[in-house]
């Protein structure tokens, strides 16, 4: 059996096109032929031409690898190694049904499960046990959520983390392969969650006087309510179809009772308790229901096209937080707007500080009393004797 130890070049960083440099750093991999059945080894797919990455860069630990691997192959063809283990895609069919079973939701889990299933198709990766430490950090690598100013990163990668520990508590797998935070920090995901900046009160006219019909009802409907799009386009809408159209935790609809609207959130099942204008209730209830039929990809495509159309730089979520800010910034008591928009009265403040007028008005006689404190007078002026 023949070994061919060879440089796959990283064009952004290295010139050369010697695929044998002995000395460039750019990774190495091994190509050989086998003869033998196509099978499975040590979690990968074993075709007639394979091509796999050393995981080194180094010229003389390739070599020494490559020895090594020629001799676990030769074992395999004699027998004596059993191919054994769970596969990815067995072990993720099964945490989707534990997760199921418990109600524990699987939009995010499918997703990312999608993903790593991807990533090992490319790969020729096939048993679970041969996703490494360095082949999943690897594949974080690649995930396209935001990190620094977003925490979409660590939430994503939270779940498919969960996978891992729970395949190793199934016994599939010796440990997880991602390394703990809390003991090796340099494999934490790192973010700082950007200032919420709410879209302005002319922002948001614009965007109404945009939208035309449904839509603007639901961007309305938003506005009015500071409901997230997959709970405000459940308004008036059945379990059963909400099922039809595929929209996560069908069971979580808003209840309408005449201008009231209450519920749990589908995000986080936490309760919410909101008004709605009553010209906005009649308008309502001629559309029928469901008052929004469709998936919310469909609907969410919708209300970015009016938002871009109007010019205005934010998504659906801004009417959140626009009608979160106004009812604060009228003096709408915290703990008051954490009931009407399903929320903790802590999530609020540390969210939306600048906006609780209790607060600023709290800081405002806080800095008037410092200010006489000092000799000055309640503007902070020097007194004139």
């Amino acid at each position: 059996m023949a070994f061919t130890v060879w440089r796959r070049h990283n064009r952004d960083v290295c010139d050369s096109t010697n695929r044998y440099e002995p000395r460039c750093g750019c990774p190495l991999h091994v190509q050989f032929v086998w003869k033998g059945a196509p099978g499975v080894f040590e979690g990968k797919k074993l075709t007639y031409q394979n091509k796999w990455s050393l995981e080194t860069r180094s010229w003389s630990e390739a070599q020494s690898k490559v020895k090594d691997l020629e001799k676990r192959l030769k074992d395999f063809a004699e027998g004596k190694v059993v191919p054994k283990g769970m596969t990815v895609e067995a072990a993720l069919h099964d945490w989707y049904e534990f997760r199921e079973q418990n109600e524990m939701g699987n939009t995010k889990a499918k997703l990312m499960g999608g993903k790593l299933e991807e990533y090992c198709e490319k790969n020729n990766i096939l048993l679970l046990t041969a996703l490494t430490t360095d082949r999943v950090i690897k594949w974080r690598m690649t995930l396209p959520f935001r990190s620094g100013d977003s925490s979409s990163l660590s939430i994503h990668w939270s779940v498919i983390s969960g996978f891992f520990s729970w395949a190793a508590e199934m016994g599939y797998i010796e440990k997880s392969p991602i390394p703990n935070p809390k003991t090796n920090p340099q494999f934490r995901i790192r973010y700082v969650k950007a200032e919420v900046k709410p879209p302005t009160k002319k922002q948001v006219e614009k965007i109404l006087a945009t939208a035309t019909g449904q839509v603007r009802l639901l961007c309305q409907l938003m506005r009015e309510t500071a409901m997230a799009l997959v709970d405000a386009m459940k308004y008036a809408m059945s379990q059963e179809d909400a099922e039809k159209y595929g929209l996560s935790k069908p069971e979580r609809r808003p209840v309408v009772q005449g201008k009231v609207i209450r519920g749990n959130r589908t995000k986080t099942n936490e309760r919410f308790r909101v008004r709605i204008s009553e010209s906005l209730a009649k308008q309502l209830e001629a559309l029928g229901e469901p008052a929004f039929p469709g998936t919310y990809t469909q609907w969410r495509e919708r209300v970015n096209k009016v938002i871009k159309d109007a010019g205005v730089k934010t998504t659906p979520h801004g009417f959140r937080h626009y009608r979160i800010t106004e009812w604060l910034s009228a003096g709408v008591y915290v703990d008051d707007v954490a009931d009407m928009v399903g929320t903790s009265s802590n999530e609020i403040r540390k969210t939306y500080r600048h906006w609780i007028k209790e607060a600023e008005d709290r800081l405002d006689e806080v800095q008037r009393e410092a200010w006489l404190k000092m000799g000055l007078d309640e503007n902070g002026n020097e007194i004139v004797h």
